[in-house]
């Protein structure tokens, strides 16, 4: 039996066994490494539309599910649609998950309705080379809202708007009088001035660089407080879907006015063709479209009745005797049509008229091309009524053909166009003849002897 310890070992034995206890729950959490934070990246590089807004909901609500760190939008935008931008606005302000807004990569612009949308992000930040603001209410085209919709209407929609950006800028803690400004006096701010006045948060060159930025920042969102954790966050981009591009792409002016040709001349023709199908399906696609971009963007009326009625002149010229006088009146219809088709009244819309206009390449071909195909039309149909037919009984007419059994006053037979025809003529002709048809009496033909051909008797 061995003698017990000394009381002093035992006490130091007893004592390196809390020690060890101890520690062992400290190094547990090193056992396992955090995992990397997430962050959803979404761009917006157009006018601001209902199918923007869709995008940037879809992404909002993925970063949701799926727990992400933080929604980056990289934005560049001329402006846009004022319901859309109002419905993105509400988006933002309404996310469980920080939103980051960052106007690049270098040269771009947040300019008009993208100034609300930079505004409303939980972290705004811009490019060094770009700049924010002119969010004065200007119309679709550059029109003036008092010189198109009256002074009362300009006073109206200016205070809406400039409440609207001072909402979102107290919300935000930004600088308000600023936010004010850009809708009443249109003023703007490159990267730096706008982080002085407080517009933004930061200023970065690349994501990276904006992600190391924003980390440890806490922010509000609707489900309260959160701290960031981005720096060196995985970011995954989030495209738009079929149907946002498409929105996407018929917010493009030019590209409604070409449907609305298209789709209009393809009906036009099914009228004239009935059962040829193809123009009228493809007409009736673009008509389709051209009507749901009418939503998506502002369109005059009255230009789109004009452009109809250039078109039916223009089909009317191949089918109706006029000189091209309704020729040229549907190619001026639809050159006015073209000049008039953005509804410059419409105060629901802030585009910048540079970014948004139809191009002078859609403005003057089109129609002229138009003229020009449709003239050669009616050229052609005006030529081929002073050529001789070539079918029916009138196209027999005229044309040679040779005896195949005894031609005289009593029926024969005679061979034209690959075919045996009943003949009959005033004088007597033999087998082998050559004959001309004079005219065309039912089935029978009337016929005489070419110059020089042997004739029986008479």
């Amino acid at each position: 039996m061995k003698p017990p310890l000394p009381l002093h070992r035992l006490g130091a034995a007893l004592a390196a066994a809390v020690a060890v206890c101890a520690a062992a729950p400290l190094a547990a959490p090193g056992d396992e490494a955090a995992p990397r934070p997430r962050v959803v990246a979404l761009t917006v590089k157009a006018p601001i539309t209902t199918g923007t807004a869709e995008y940037l909901e879809a992404g909002l609500e993925r970063a949701r599910e799926e727990g992400a760190e933080a929604v980056l939008v990289t934005l560049d935008t001329p402006g846009g649609h004022l319901e859309a931008t109002r419905e993105i606005v509400q988006h933002l302000l309404a996310s469980q998950v920080p939103v980051i807004v960052w106007v690049g990569p270098g040269g771009a612009r947040a300019g008009s309705a993208g100034v609300f949308i930079t505004l409303a992000a939980n972290v705004a930040a811009m490019h060094p080379t770009s700049n924010i603001g002119a969010a004065h209410p200007v119309l679709a085209g550059g029109g003036d809202v008092e010189r198109e919709a009256g002074k009362d209407m300009a006073r109206k929609v200016e205070n809406d708007t400039a409440a609207f950006a001072r909402s979102i800028a107290k919300t935000r803690g930004r600088n308000a009088d600023w936010a004010e400004k850009a809708v009443r006096e249109s003023v703007s701010a490159t990267a730096d001035e706008a982080r002085r006045l407080q517009v933004v948060d930061l200023v970065a060159a690349d994501v990276p660089a904006l992600l190391a930025a924003a980390d440890g920042r806490t922010v509000s969102t609707a489900s309260g407080k959160r701290t960031l954790r981005t720096r060196d966050a995985a970011v995954e981009p989030l495209g738009m879907t079929v149907r946002q591009r498409t929105l996407g792409f018929l917010s493009d002016p030019n590209v409604v006015a070409i449907l609305m040709l298209v789709g209009t001349l393809g009906i036009a023709l099914e009228f004239y063709h009935p059962g040829s199908i193809a123009p009228g399906v493809v007409g009736a696609l673009c008509l389709l479209l051209a009507f749901l971009s009418m939503k998506v963007i502002p369109v005059n009326i009255g230009a789109v009745v004009l452009l109809v009625a250039g078109v039916a002149l223009l089909v009317a010229e191949g089918y109706v005797t006029t000189h091209g006088l309704a020729g040229a009146l549907g190619a001026a219809a639809i050159l006015v049509a073209t000049l008039l088709f953005i509804d410059k009244s419409s105060a629901e819309y802030r585009f910048d008229p540079e970014a948004f206009t139809l191009s002078p390449l859609v403005v003057w071909p089109t129609p002229i091309a138009l003229a020009a195909l449709l003239g050669f039309v009616a050229w052609k149909v005006a030529r081929s009524r002073k050529e001789r037919l070539l079918v029916g009984a009138a196209g027999m007419v005229g044309e040679l053909g040779e005896v195949t059994s005894e031609v005289g006053p009593d029926a024969g037979q005679v061979f034209v166009h690959g075919e045996l025809w009943a003949a009959r003529s005033e004088s007597r002709m033999p087998r082998g003849t050559p004959v001309r048809i004079q005219k065309v009496d039912g089935l029978v033909l009337r016929v005489e002897p070419l110059p020089g051909s042997s004739e029986v008797s008479r």
